[in-house]
């Protein structure tokens, strides 16, 4: 299991996602109405919360165990079954649903898909199908943003829907056909006993999945309430472009839970990956929000100038979202090497609350710029205390230059709020690449280990960064 090169398929399939979105959203916004964009994102809201509420299996305990199966060759076909078998044993609570408008009823068969497709997609991951996963996700994207685009312009949202539902059917059918070749045959059979112990591993994220939900969308809810639909759009805008270099990160680190699994399994040193892992996110984040930010905020008020309002709040909500990220990676090796994940579910909680608590404070007071500073007092939080239970736990044993890096992240925080020149990101690129060749921030082993992972094609260039 190669992290390296698994992290650049990952990259190309949120590539064509930040693309093709990009692109529908551009074309709907001039062609169809507000109605229809809404019922867009209420679709997009059903999805976020069939994830958080009958996901009740945590598919980062699936990719972890499946992870920990692949290493040692032995798959549990009667643990993968029950897996897939969750969707459709947990649709009948879909039936909520024909409580609301006809478009949202037809979103039924959609939804038990999503769930389906999402399983689907940490099984294979576990199992080193990092290609073949990419592909289906760029197919569903195509399905999801392009084809779609032909509903949008008849403004039929029962076929935005149709379409939806048989891109998920096609690639979730494709995707389970790959686990079953895999497998050499899987039999569908529910084992209740198994679905109650992996619920419990993953009972603490379960919870924290939900708390996740109401702090993540707390501020938009509160904004929409105080100060309505106008503003609510403002602040939207801000989040999206906000979130960009932060999908660019994820996509990267999204292979870090089923590769440390794999290795964790092999036996490998804990803190060697964990600090390793950390260097190579810090470095990514730093140059992606010093590269990303300064564009942006030229970029908006040139190309939408209707938003030129959102810059603020989204310079905010872009350096806390992205800034945060190395060490958010880290409570990742919280799941795969097995810790006790009890105290997030608190945080979760904490989080929800601090979220509503401060966004009722502060937008009432400073509009907007209240939601963006709200998310800035949630994170600072949430990645005190994970960095504060990953050293804890040992899972992350820093030393001085470790620390050194964390203490930039602050350092960029700032330099960027408060330093307008844009030639003046391109001195700090040169400064923070500085620092880490002069002090080597990367020690001989873990350059070794980086360019044996990395394509052959590539060296010459991950080198010069290291």
């Amino acid at each position: 299991m190669n992290p390296i090169v698994n992290a650049l398929k990952n990259l190309s399939a949120t590539t064509l996602n930040i693309i093709v979105t990009l692109i529908f959203f551009i074309i709907t916004a001039k062609i169809s109405s507000p109605a229809f964009f809404g019922k867009v994102a209420i679709i997009q809201l059903l999805e976020t919360i069939s994830v958080s509420f009958f996901m009740i299996l945590n598919p980062n305990i699936v990719n972890r165990e499946v992870s920990y199966m692949y290493a040692k060759n032995v798959f549990d076909k009667t643990f993968i079954s029950t897996v897939l078998l969750i969707p459709f044993v947990i649709s009948p609570a879909f039936l909520i649903l024909l409580l609301f408008p006809t478009y949202i009823k037809l979103t039924i068969p959609y939804l038990v898909l999503y769930i389906f497709s999402g399983y689907i997609s940490s099984i294979l991951t576990g199992m080193n199908k990092f290609t073949e996963n990419a592909v289906l996700g760029s197919t569903f994207l195509i399905i999801r943003w392009i084809i779609s685009i032909i509903a949008v312009f008849l403004r039929n949202i029962y076929l935005f829907i149709g379409i939806w539902t048989l891109g998920a059917l096609l690639t979730s059918s494709i995707g389970f056909f790959l686990v079953y070749r895999t497998l050499n045959g899987l039999p569908l059979r529910f084992d209740p006993n198994i679905f109650k112990k992996v619920f419990r591993m993953g009972l603490a994220l379960y919870f924290s999945s939900e708390a996740n939900f109401l702090a993540s969308q707390g501020d938009r809810v509160t904004t929409s309430y105080l100060l309505g639909s106008y503003y609510l759009g403002l602040y939207q805008f801000a989040a999206l472009v906000a979130s960009v270099p932060s999908m660019v990160i994820n996509g990267l680190t999204g292979v870090l839970l089923p590769s440390s699994s794999y290795y964790k399994a092999l036996e490998k040193n804990e803190n060697l990956m964990s600090r390793l892992s950390f260097k190579v996110v810090s470095l990514l984040t730093l140059l992606i929000v010093i590269i990303s930010l300064p564009s942006a905020v030229v970029l908006i008020p040139k190309l939408f100038p209707n938003y030129a309002e959102s810059v603020r709040p989204m310079i905010i909500l872009l350096l806390t979202s992205t800034l945060l990220a190395p060490i958010g990676i880290l409570t990742t090796f919280l799941i795969s090497f097995k810790k006790s994940l009890r105290p997030f579910l608190i945080l979760s909680v904490i989080n929800a609350f601090t979220t509503l608590f401060t966004s009722y404070l502060l937008i009432p007071r400073i509009g907007i710029m209240g939601g963006a500073y709200s998310q800035l007092i949630v994170n600072i939080i949430s990645s005190s205390f994970a960095l504060y239970y990953v050293l804890k736990e040992k899972v992350f044993q820093p030393t001085k230059k470790e620390w050194i890096q964390i203490s930039l992240l602050p350092i960029t925080f700032l330099f960027e709020l408060f330093v307008d020149p844009t030639y003046l990101d391109i001195v700090y690129v040169a400064i923070i690449l500085a620092i880490f060749k002069v002090l080597g921030m990367f020690e001989k082993r873990e350059k070794e280990i980086i360019l044996s992972f990395t394509p052959s094609s590539l060296r010459k260039v991950v080198s010069i960064f290291l």
